[in-house]
């Protein structure tokens, strides 16, 4: 059954945002999850992953970060996760202005450097309190594209970016680039495909975005995300973009409760490929046990003149 949805728009410190609500057809308050996509997509493609958590009962918010989709934004294509946190945490304030939401109970879910932007968004802001990362990519940005481009790589790209700079100190916009560039017989036409498919998507960013990237390293604050459950679900086959080995350095920092799957599929296995059934279980799973089984945090009251009398007598 295709769930409710409905096509929204929210304030993200002053940047309107867009974002697809998805309604199970029962009663609520009920459990909530913000959704974050990858580079290469917009909130539509995320419509593959939203009616597993729908038919397990949750309420889904699948949102474009500013300047991309349907979402405003000056310059289009800024790829900017330190805005995109933002962008995660307004759409939780959002969730949170919605009757048929539990705003106790919102958990978040992205795939790829979405995940990490979930991630470190949850760090900053307790009100979440769950996080599920699919195939996870950039935990630190710098060693991230080192690993991608190699040493020469990168320093080639910096010598594109100081060209840049001085071409925005002039007064002129940055350079636009591909988002990305993908390699191999069964990814090397995604882009095209996806741009096909979704109408808003546009496979270019700004070349300043790469600045962002390179000072974007989550995994350094991920420590401080407990006791916020973690599940991360990462991708075993060949995978030159969700690299495993980033995975496994992030998690080894974050503390508990946590949990590492490593499912023996490629670069799209957890997007379209047979892994996704799977992958998606694993994350219903994980947000059922902590957003509806487990009992919420109750904030201890702050104390009042008669109980501190009561206290010291």
């Amino acid at each position: 059954m295709v769930p409710k949805t409905e096509q929204v728009r929210f304030n993200s410190l002053g940047t309107e945002c867009a974002g697809d609500l998805y309604l199970p057809a029962q009663d609520g308050p009920i459990p909530a999850l913000v959704l974050g996509h990858s580079g290469v997509m917009v909130k539509e493609a995320l419509g593959v992953f939203a009616p597993y958590f729908v038919r397990a009962g949750f309420a889904v918010l699948a949102i474009d970060y500013r300047t991309v989709g349907a979402s405003d934004g000056q310059p289009r294509g800024l790829d900017y996760p330190q805005r995109q946190v933002e962008d995660f945490r307004s759409a939780i304030s959002y969730l949170q202005t919605r009757r048929e939401v539990d705003a106790d109970r919102i958990g978040v879910w992205g795939v790829s450097i979405g995940g990490s932007v979930a991630a470190h968004a949850a760090v900053l802001d307790r009100r979440v309190k769950c996080v599920v990362v699919q195939s996870p990519s950039v935990w630190d940005g710098w060693r991230y594209l080192e690993r991608l481009y190699g040493r020469i790589g990168v320093c080639a790209l910096r010598d594109r970016l100081d060209e840049d700079w001085q071409r925005r100190y002039a007064g002129e916009a940055s350079a636009r680039v591909p988002h990305l560039t993908l390699e191999g017989e069964n990814v090397e036409s995604a882009p095209d495909l996806a741009a096909e498919i979704f109408p808003t998507y546009r496979n270019e960013k700004t070349l300043d975005s790469a600045e962002y990237l390179l000072n974007f390293a989550p995994e350094y604050f991920i420590h401080r995300l407990a006791p916020t459950p973690l599940l991360m679900i990462a991708n075993g086959g060949w995978d030159p973009y969700h690299m495993l080995e980033e995975a496994q350095s992030a998690y080894a920092k974050a503390g508990e409760p946590k949990r590492l799957e490593v499912l023996p599929y490629d670069v799209l296995g957890l997007y379209t490929g047979p892994g996704l059934d799977e992958a998606m279980q694993l994350a219903v799973d994980w947000f059922d046990l902590y957003l509806r089984r487990t009992k919420v945090v109750v904030p201890t009251p702050p104390p009042t003149r008669e109980s501190v009398d009561a206290m010291t007598r």
